[in-house]
């Protein structure tokens, strides 16, 4: 592996190529998918679930069938306890006694558990099983059963009405909108996108305690909906256990739908885990325009999953960095666009706002595409600044115009270290910028960006602040100091 590195900036600078496969990554977690049983085509849908799961590199899935309908299920005997999460696919015949309990005490003394779409249909009698899922339908489920959840006015109420338990339309996109951008399952996800044509489920009933409903889609009347806002994506604790319950996946073009693939695999990891390692998602894979669609069958390992331990910030005390700026001029730099003035001074390349200038870069005359980039910067207060990473300047786009990722500069608290996406049209690729204050004002703080195939993370003074997956941005090009304009302020 090479490395790279840059002494200072009001910027600083480091970064490193990455040659060859390393030997990363822990062992994955164990999943357990039960099926065998279940009025959706589960011969059909299991395979998928598996697939998406298994195209993480972080899951390794065993499926458990249960004996067909009328069969013996005194033999359906899973050993629950020798998986971190189990994964229900299952919508059929009560379970022995032996078996529920068992998967009771499994959930209660920490497992992971998730139901998806059907699996809310089972078990309308079991009592401890309604409590992990928090909202049931159909199989006799009513008022008795517990509460309608719905987002009214701003918040989730409680409808106590009388009614059945469990609805849904006809089979249509719908748009789903995030209740809580917090979670570690929703913040690295965009605040709304369209899940592709599935059934929209209404009408849930259940206990619904110790429940936070994550994600809420509104079931139009117009497609035969109940014209309220309905609950889609939920977590539970359960004991010591952790749920996750996504109503989404009722069959093959559902489960097509990228929106299904990243929740269920950031839900199935929170389950198991209580945290998510997996990068954020731009747009690009989870859109409000259209669903984003990619065959589950066909998923594959992330590019370059094998060339970084993303676990972890790169060591910048090692030796391997190579220095990209010499630390006395600019050579091997060119500036794009923009009146700004760069120079070199005590090591450090400067940039001088310029009045009524557009943004200004200075590039590094050689692309790079897999790298790890160290720098310090120091901004006078108020000033908005970024660096491009592997990012153009193309005749034909703009006369010119740099675009491309930009990972912020900015005084605090504010959006330091996420990523926005230069004069592409895009906007923030990060999903959501909370505001941090881990740039300190006044003072050097040191960024480090890793960014390997669609994956950018970065860090500032070693605090972890953005881990993206992007398959839009280019992923090689230059890197640019940016000066951000000021129009007539200078």
């Amino acid at each position: 592996m090479t490395k790279f590195c840059l002494p200072y900036v009001t910027w600083l600078i480091a970064f490193a190529c990455f040659l060859s496969p390393q030997c990363l990554g822990a062992e994955p977690l164990k999943v357990l998918l039960v099926d065998g049983q279940n009025n959706h085509k589960w011969q059909e849908t299991t395979p998928l679930i598996k697939s998406c799961l298994e195209s993480t590199g972080i899951f390794a899935v065993d499926v458990a069938t249960s004996p067909a309908k009328g069969g013996d299920m005194s033999t359906f005997a899973p050993k629950f306890t020798d998986y971190a999460v189990v994964v229900s696919n299952y919508n059929g015949e009560p379970w022995s006694k032996s078996t529920s309990q068992a998967f009771a005490e499994y959930v209660s003394n920490g497992g992971g558990f998730v139901s998806v779409h059907a699996a809310d249909n089972s078990f309308p009698d079991w009592p401890a099983y309604n409590e992990m899922i928090g909202l049931g339908g159909w199989g006799g489920r009513n008022e008795k059963d517990g509460p309608y959840v719905r987002f009214r006015d701003d918040k989730f109420v409680r409808d106590t009405a009388p009614g059945r338990g469990g609805s849904h339309g006809r089979r249509h996109p719908f748009e789903v909108i995030v209740r809580d951008t917090r979670h570690p399952i929703t913040k690295g996800i965009p605040g709304s996108w369209l899940q592709a044509e599935d059934e929209l489920y209404a009408e849930l009933r259940g206990p619904a305690t110790n429940m936070e409903v994550l994600a809420t889609a509104f079931s139009d009347k117009s497609t035969g909906g109940t014209g309220e806002h309905e609950p889609i994506l939920m977590v539970l604790s359960f004991g010591k256990g952790r749920v996750f319950h996504t109503t989404m996946g009722h069959d093959n073009k559902s489960m097509s739908g990228t929106a299904f693939q990243v929740t269920l695999n950031r839900g199935t990891e929170w389950a198991a885990t209580g945290k998510v390692t997996q990068p954020s998602v731009t747009a690009a894979l989870m859109s409000a325009q259209e669903p984003v669609m990619r065959d589950p069958t066909q998923l594959k390992l992330p590019v370059g999953h094998d060339k970084a331990d993303f676990s972890k910030i790169p060591d910048i005390e090692s030796g391997n960095w190579v220095s990209i700026f010499n630390g006395s001029d600019l050579s091997g730099w060119s500036q794009k666009n923009g009146l700004a003035t760069y120079h070199v001074q005590d090591g450090a390349v400067v940039g001088k706002t310029a009045i009524n200038s557009p943004n200004s870069f200075m590039c590094s005359e050689k692309d790079y595409a897999d790298f790890e980039l160290t720098f310090e910067v120091k901004v006078d207060e108020g000033l908005n600044s970024g660096v491009q990473i592997r990012s153009k300047s193309l005749a034909e786009f703009n006369d010119g115009r740099v675009h491309g990722p930009q990972v912020e500069i900015e005084t605090g608290p504010a959006e330091a270290g996420y990523v926005y996406g230069e004069a592409t049209g895009r906007g923030w690729l990060s999903p959501h910028q909370p505001p941090t204050d881990a740039f300190k004002n006044d003072e050097w703080n040191r960024f480090v960006i890793r960014a390997v195939g669609p994956r950018i993370q970065t860090w500032i003074n070693g605090i972890a602040i953005e881990d993206i997956y992007d398959p839009e941005s280019f992923q090689e090009g230059f890197i640019g100091l940016q000066v951000h304009g000021v129009g007539d302020r200078g």
